[in-house]
Protein backbone atom coordinates (compact mmCIF):
# COMPACT_ATOMS: atom_id res chain seq x y z
CA UNK A 1 0.00 0.00 0.00
CA UNK A 2 1.09 3.64 -1.05
CA UNK A 3 1.65 5.87 2.10
CA UNK A 4 -0.61 9.17 1.10
CA UNK A 5 2.50 11.26 2.85
CA UNK A 6 4.85 9.82 0.48
CA UNK A 7 2.74 11.06 -2.89
CA UNK A 8 4.63 13.75 -5.02
CA UNK A 9 2.61 16.02 -7.91
CA UNK A 10 4.88 17.66 -10.52
CA UNK A 11 5.80 20.47 -8.21
CA UNK A 12 7.19 17.49 -5.61
CA UNK A 13 8.92 15.52 -8.32
CA UNK A 14 10.63 18.35 -9.92
CA UNK A 15 11.92 19.08 -6.55
CA UNK A 16 12.89 15.74 -5.38
CA UNK A 17 14.70 14.91 -8.56
CA UNK A 18 16.18 18.74 -8.39
CA UNK A 19 15.57 19.72 -12.12
CA UNK A 20 12.40 22.74 -13.18
CA UNK A 21 8.67 21.39 -13.58
CA UNK A 22 8.98 21.74 -16.73
CA UNK A 23 11.95 18.66 -16.98
CA UNK A 24 9.44 16.14 -15.33
CA UNK A 25 6.79 16.40 -18.62
CA UNK A 26 10.02 15.27 -20.51
CA UNK A 27 10.96 12.87 -17.99
CA UNK A 28 7.85 11.03 -18.85
CA UNK A 29 8.22 10.34 -22.42
CA UNK A 30 11.22 7.98 -21.20
CA UNK A 31 10.17 4.48 -20.84
CA UNK A 32 12.70 4.27 -17.72
CA UNK A 33 10.62 7.14 -15.72
CA UNK A 34 8.18 5.85 -13.10
CA UNK A 35 4.45 5.53 -13.99
CA UNK A 36 2.09 8.06 -11.80
CA UNK A 37 0.18 6.08 -9.70
CA UNK A 38 -2.95 8.47 -10.46
CA UNK A 39 -3.53 10.94 -12.66
CA UNK A 40 -5.58 13.77 -11.60
CA UNK A 41 -7.36 16.65 -13.19
CA UNK A 42 -4.22 19.03 -11.88
CA UNK A 43 -1.26 16.89 -11.80
CA UNK A 44 -0.11 12.69 -12.15
CA UNK A 45 0.94 11.63 -8.41
CA UNK A 46 3.78 9.37 -7.99
CA UNK A 47 5.13 7.56 -5.36
CA UNK A 48 8.54 9.65 -3.89
CA UNK A 49 9.92 6.27 -3.59
CA UNK A 50 9.72 5.24 -7.12
CA UNK A 51 11.04 9.05 -7.85
CA UNK A 52 13.96 7.98 -5.64
CA UNK A 53 15.12 5.09 -7.56
CA UNK A 54 14.91 6.81 -10.74
CA UNK A 55 17.24 9.48 -9.43
CA UNK A 56 19.69 7.02 -8.02
CA UNK A 57 19.76 5.37 -11.80
CA UNK A 58 19.51 8.97 -13.63
CA UNK A 59 22.42 9.92 -15.85
CA UNK A 60 21.78 13.44 -17.26
CA UNK A 61 22.65 14.53 -20.07
CA UNK A 62 24.74 17.62 -21.20
CA UNK A 63 21.28 19.27 -21.79
CA UNK A 64 19.89 18.09 -18.87
CA UNK A 65 22.03 19.27 -16.09
CA UNK A 66 21.97 22.50 -18.05
CA UNK A 67 17.40 22.77 -17.14
CA UNK A 68 18.64 21.57 -13.39
CA UNK A 69 18.05 23.86 -9.86
CA UNK A 70 20.32 25.30 -8.87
Amino acid sequence: MIDPNNLCGTAEAAAVLGVVKQRIHTFRKRDDFPKPVVILAATPIWDKDALLAFKASWKPTTQEQTTTQE
